[in-house]
């Protein structure tokens, strides 16, 4: 079964992330809001969720505002 999460860190500029379990790996993507679609820039995987966020954390520079399971 795969789970996703839509992750909103504090700040302004690209503040969506999104990770997507899969066979208890989680995959994290930076989403960019378009117009008419989205489009999602890889930035890492992990093993575990706490894992993940630490990757979304680093990467963003900002602290984690929001997590939603979708």
């Amino acid at each position: 079964m795969s789970t996703d999460y839509r992750v909103v860190v504090e700040g302004g500029g690209s503040d969506l992330y999104k990770i997507g379990e899969v066979s208890d790996k989680y995959y994290v993507s930076q989403v960019s809001v378009g117009l008419f679609s989205n489009s999602n820039k890889s930035i890492g995987k992990a093993n575990s969720l706490d894992t993940a966020l630490a990757l979304i954390k680093a990467h963003s520079g900002e602290d984690i505002k929001e997590i939603t399971e979708i």
